[in-house]
């Protein structure tokens, strides 16, 4: 039976996919209230976009180096050691299922005054379990599904940017009250909510084992999302700004049904609830198909259990991963509560993990890094460790939990990689 492949088409999609979840239908309002006026937010946006197009040149050079399947684990491994390779990747999939989690519980809030006082937590959790069933189908059928999704959230933003041309733009009146820190602080918080909506594509190198070409598809495919996706979030936060002004969009979680109900009327706030419902299983349905894939790597290496090592072939799919992975997401729903509580715990062990991976251009071997390529890794390492110190300033506890589950999943993996070690020994001696 003959393994199924990606295109150059899918693995595009499934870049954008990746970035443009339900943040840049949220986000903006977070990130306008941080920044407290509208030089800061088009500066944190501007930045984020630099520090994204920094980041995909620096993984696409990656997934040259080590075109295979769960590579973003596999990396780890092979630059450092099992032990970091372990503790990064445990933090990273936490990370990525509470993004998951923060997506789910934005689409639940859309949902909730049409679904009878069902709360937030409940809606969100379905969405999760009905796209788990949806990716046990098969990774050819989970890609097709996901650029058809892909299609439909394009296409609301593709609307919400053409209010540029459609509508008068809204007179903003002050800037909002900015943060007792100043413009570093305000920048600097912006900037964390900026981060989490253009974070993602680096988890497409988990897909290099299924993509033909792998060698040159793959960074080319990684480099094109990220060119698109810049380019449609500086639109949509134009739009943003000069339709429903700065200080309301600053107070409003609901942007998106503003923007349509400015474009088309009160009759579009039910559409509007249906695509976030659409975008919402967009983005869980691409992670489920990255992050599972990082879990089966583990799962070869042997610091998992065997179990995760194995697949259906045929379908591109391991249901002891995606089935654990589901399982973790499902648990930071109830644990986050809230996209607002979720933002900064997430961004801070993400800086961790996308800071520490970029290093591993300087490990891997390879053909030789051109300038260019050194500039942008070195400008997104900056950028991350920026990140990771702003939330450690401006939000202790999550810095300090951050840090502290990042050292307890250390110590664990240095004792499952330990364990390794010493039941290989024993066997070689047996030998």
């Amino acid at each position: 039976m003959q393994k199924q492949q990606l295109r150059f088409f899918d693995i595009t999609m499934m870049v954008i996919s990746l970035v443009i979840g339900m943040g840049i239908f949220r986000a903006p309002s977070t990130v306008a209230q941080r920044a407290g006026s509208e030089l800061i937010y088009y500066v944190a946006w501007i930045t984020g976009g630099l520090i994204a197009l920094c980041g995909a040149i620096g993984f696409a050079e990656i997934g040259k180096r080590m075109p295979v399947s769960g590579a973003y684990y596999s990396i780890f491994s092979k630059a450092y050691s099992p032990t970091l390779a372990f503790a990064i990747n445990i933090i990273v999939l936490v990370s990525h299922s509470a993004s998951i989690a923060g997506v789910a519980i934005i689409g639940a809030e859309y949902v909730m005054p049409y679904a009878m006082g069902m709360p937030s937590t409940i809606i969100a959790s379905v969405f999760i379990i009905v796209l788990y069933g949806l990716n046990l189908l098969g990774l050819r059928t989970s890609a097709t599904v996901q650029n058809i999704l892909m299609g439909i959230k394009l296409l609301m933003l593709g609307a919400i940017i053409s209010a540029l041309g459609i509508l008068p733009p809204t007179e903003t009146v002050t800037a909002i009250q900015s943060h007792s820190g100043g413009i570093w602080e305000s920048f600097g918080l912006a900037l964390i909510a900026v981060s989490f909506t253009y974070g993602g594509y680096q988890q497409t190198i988990n897909f290099g084992g299924e993509v033909k070409d792998n060698g040159k598809m793959l960074p080319r495919a990684i480099i094109l999302g990220v060119l698109i996706i810049v380019g449609i979030y500086l639109l949509a936060n134009l739009a943003y700004v000069q339709v429903i002004g700065f200080n309301e969009l600053a107070q409003s979680k609901f942007i998106a049904a503003m923007m349509m109900d400015k474009l088309f009327g009160s009759t579009a706030a039910m559409i509007v609830s249906m695509v976030i419902v659409i975008s919402v299983f967009g983005y869980v349905n691409i992670s489920m198909l990255s992050n599972p894939r990082v879990i089966s790597a583990m799962g070869k290496d042997g610091v998992l259990p065997k179990v995760f090592a194995q697949a259906d072939e045929r379908k591109g799919v391991s249901v002891s991963a995606l089935t654990v992975f589901t399982a973790i997401s499902l648990i930071s729903v109830y644990a986050g509560e809230s996209f607002e509580k979720i933002l900064n715990y997430t961004i801070f062990i993400d800086s961790i993990g996308l800071g520490v991976g970029m290093a591993t251009l300087y490990r891997l071997k390879g053909e030789k890094l051109s300038l260019f390529s050194h500039i942008a890794a070195l400008i997104f390492i900056s950028a991350c460790l920026f990140t990771g110190v702003n939330i450690f300033l401006f939000d202790t506890n999550a810095g300090i939990y951050g840090s502290m589950l990042f050292a307890c999943v250390l110590l664990l993996g240095y004792f499952i990689t330990k364990k390794k070690k010493s039941q290989h020994d024993s066997s070689s001696n047996d030998e």
